[in-house]
Order: structure tokens, then C-alpha cells, then sequence
């Protein structure tokens, strides 16, 4: 077997397998639509695309935490790099207080503060953002394309109802899918994985990147009792 087919093999192992060890929500059409045409949404949306999203991320997941400001991980395709954007403020707290005005009424003789959304945003400052990348390889970038193709395919019709919480949305294309809250306790979870790798990507450790894609490699191969060989 030479080393073009054992990737490819490896590939194919690894997205029969991972879809399997944690399923995401479907993000559908009707709430992508929904949140177009609300402006609130709508210009937090874009802000985010704007400051976490390079322009040439070919995959890659969002995170948006509860009251934390938010983060991406990506890879770019043109500088083969893994790129990790955090936000100093939250996006979506900057935009809200842009797009809602303040009013103050009297009722019962009591003072009551009350929001009215805007048209248009005012005041809107955007938070500052922390770059962090670091290469890898492009064998590195289709193992990992290929845990999230898989996760993304497998992923389930979205819930009715959701707590709120931290979200992970994993997106190739326009292809999207959102991490259940609890998915980080997963030890072999896309949403664990994805953690260790920013960590990797922010101290500038390429080989704790190295050993965590290999990591799930071996994880997988042990599972299926595949002992490849490389010398064929």
C-alpha cells in the first residue's frame, strides 16, 4: 500500500467511524431564514462572519458561549494554516446594545427601563480580535475535514427546543450543524477535539497538533483492529 492510498483508506475509516461517536443538529433552512430577517440576528450574524471567519476558511466551527465572548476555529485554504479567532468583547452583547435602544416609562408610580429594537445599529464598536494560526499539513487538513464531513452528514433534524448554553457550529460550505452543550464530555468528541486543538494552535505547538490528529487516528484503527502496514 503506498502512502497516497493509506490516506485515503485512513479517510474513509475515519469518516465511517466518527459520525458515530457524537451527533450535531441540523441547522435548517427555516432558521437560517428566520434569523436573516431579524435584524438583531442579522447584524450579529454578519459581525461574526466579518470578525472570526477568514476569507478563505474552507471548514471549520464557530463557538458562542452563553455570557463569554465568542471564537473560531478554521482552516485556510490558502495559507494551509489553523486559524484560531477569539473576540475581546462578545459580539453579540456589542451588537445588541447598538441595535436596542433604551426607554424609560413610569408605571404604578415606578420607573421601568424597557428596549426598542432599531432599524439600523448606533453606537456599534466593534470588539478587537486575537489572531492565533499555526501549518499544518494538507493530509493533516483532510483528516479533519473529514471528521467534520462526517459529523455534519450524520448530524439529526433540529430539537424543538434547546437550553441555553455554549454552542459549537461546524460548518464545510454552507453545509452547518450545531454541538449539543454536553458533547465536551465526550473524550473522543469532535467538540473535545476541536477544544485540545486551540489550545495547540494558541501556544504554537505543532507537534501537540501532530499528536492529537494522530491521536484519533490510532483511536479508530485500535477500534477496528486495522494494523496497517506502512512499508508495503
Amino acid at each position: 500500500m503506498n502512502k497516497k492510498s493509506f490516506i485515503t483508506a485512513l479517510l474513509a475509516i475515519v469518516s465511517l467511524t466518527m459520525g458515530a461517536q457524537e451527533k450535531l443538529i441540523r441547522i435548517d433552512s427555516e432558521d437560517i431564514a428566520w434569523q436573516k430577517d431579524n435584524p438583531q440576528y442579522s447584524f450579529f450574524n454578519k459581525e461574526k462572519a466579518r470578525l472570526l471567519m477568514p476569507q478563505a476558511a474552507e471548514f471549520g466551527v464557530e463557538c458562542i458561549p452563553s455570557f463569554s465572548p465568542e471564537w473560531s476555529l478554521t482552516y485556510d485554504s490558502v495559507a494551509h494554516k489553523l486559524v484560531y479567532n477569539e473576540t475581546k468583547k462578545s459580539i453579540w452583547y456589542s451588537t445588541y446594545n447598538a441595535m436596542y435602544k433604551k426607554k424609560t416609562i413610569t408605571k404604578n408610580g415606578r420607573k421601568i427601563a424597557k428596549r426598542k429594537l432599531r432599524k439600523h445599529p448606533k453606537g456599534y464598536v466593534a470588539p478587537d480580535v486575537k489572531t492565533y494560526s499555526l501549518t499544518i499539513s494538507i493530509e493533516q487538513a483532510q483528516m479533519l475535514k473529514a471528521i467534520c464531513s462526517d459529523a455534519i452528514g450524520t448530524s439529526e433534524p433540529r430539537e424543538d427546543s434547546m437550553l441555553d448554553g455554549t454552542t459549537w457550529n461546524f460548518f464545510i460550505g454552507e453545509q452547518r450543524a450545531k454541538a449539543h452543550s454536553g458533547s465536551n464530555y465526550n473524550p473522543y468528541s469532535i467538540v473535545k477535539l476541536t477544544g485540545e486543538l486551540v489550545k495547540a494552535v494558541k501556544a504554537g505547538d505543532a507537534s501537540r497538533c501532530d499528536s492529537l490528529i494522530g491521536a484519533e487516528f490510532q483511536h479508530v484503527v485500535a477500534n477496528l483492529e486495522i494494523v496497517p502496514n506502512l512499508k508495503e
